[in-house]
């Protein structure tokens, strides 16, 4: 037999957990929605108002569609971030699983990396830090060679511009 405040646990959780789902299947939907060339082709107009961007976007969504969602859309056509919706659904699907907020690894080396490179690296960050992380690789040549790697907080300089200036500061220490 449960507890009083386990069996209160459970269903506060259930009704979260089922309008995490209804939030999510509608984050789906909307994505779809956005991703249509006739509405895509509104939302990207730049000569629309916020209005009539939210407008046409509330007349492609089912009538039964959630208002929470719906609001949220609307507030994210006035900034300007509705290219965001397919993010938003994916957090709240995460959220939704019990996971916490992926963490960014960003890679920054001194050349364009081959996508073959970029492979064998994500495989290795998510071997070391789990799966969930979201990658963005840009270059710096002032790097010279190697990758700066930084994933949540942790930096991982493995580059040619840092060894010089290591050994730059050795040899300075030792003349001093």
């Amino acid at each position: 037999m449960s507890t009083k405040q386990e069996r209160v646990n459970r269903y506060a959780e259930a009704l979260w957990l089922a309008q995490l789902e209804r939030w999510q299947q509608a984050f789906e939907q909307a994505a779809k929605a956005v991703h249509e060339k006739k509405l895509a082709a509104i939302l990207g107009d730049n000569s629309k108002s916020s209005a009539e961007k939210a407008a046409a976007l509330e007349q492609a969504l089912p009538k039964e569609f959630p208002t929470e969602v719906v609001n949220l859309l609307k507030v994210m056509i006035d900034a300007g971030d509705q290219h965001l919706v397919v993010d938003v659904g994916a957090r709240v699907a995460q959220v939704a699983a019990g996971k916490t907020e992926a963490q960014k690894a960003e890679i920054i080396s001194a050349i364009e990396l081959s996508a073959i490179e970029q492979d064998q690296l994500r495989k290795r960050l998510t071997d070391e830090y789990g799966a969930g992380l979201t990658f963005s690789f840009s270059v710096d040549s002032s790097l010279m060679g190697g990758l700066r790697v930084r994933v949540g907080d942790r930096l991982i300089d493995n580059s040619v511009a840092t060894r010089l200036a290591a050994l730059r500061e050795s040899i300075a220490s030792v003349v001093r």
